[in-house]
């Protein structure tokens, strides 16, 4: 999920001059098609087992965490337009605050995004917190947040 799901389904543009988030509005259908893309076995439900195999992928060096540099690191070797997003969805992926992703954050992810609590993620939930976490980010995306986040992380190279 780790744009996962949005490095799978979109690209960004806009890394130098603040985010330009027009490439995904409108949020609804960019988030309909990470959601398709992230429904692994195509169910119309996301579970907590989708979401872990989704983030394993960025675990490049296999020790079942993913730091603020290989998960950067990865999603610019996906797209390098990624890179000043990639800072605030590492921070909206890691749910506890301890600066790596891991299991318990990717549960705590899902839980934040199920808001019904049934324990099912449906494309309806889905969709409603993507749309919040972009506008958010489009928000305050004039501040630079990504960019005061870097921690070490290599700036993509285009």
């Amino acid at each position: 999920m780790g744009i996962g799901y949005v490095v799978i389904a979109l690209s960004f543009v806009g890394i130098c001059h603040g985010l330009d988030m027009s490439r995904l509005q409108p949020y609804n259908f960019t988030a309909e098609i990470m959601f398709i893309v992230e429904d692994l076995d195509q169910d119309g439900i996301m579970t907590v087992a989708e979401i872990d195999t989704v983030f394993a992928q960025y675990d490049t060096n296999g020790d079942g965490k993913e730091s603020r540099h290989e998960y950067t690191a990865f999603i610019c070797a996906a797209d390098p337009a990624l890179y000043q997003i990639s800072h605030y969805l590492y921070d909206a992926y890691d749910v506890n605050g301890d600066h790596k992703l891991d299991l318990v954050d990717y549960e705590g992810f899902h839980n934040n995004m199920d808001s019904n609590n049934d324990g099912l993620l449906n494309m309806e939930e889905f969709v409603a917190y993507w749309v919040a976490l972009l506008t958010s980010i489009e928000s305050v995306g004039n501040h630079q947040h990504g960019q005061s986040h870097e921690h070490g992380a290599p700036a993509c190279h285009t």
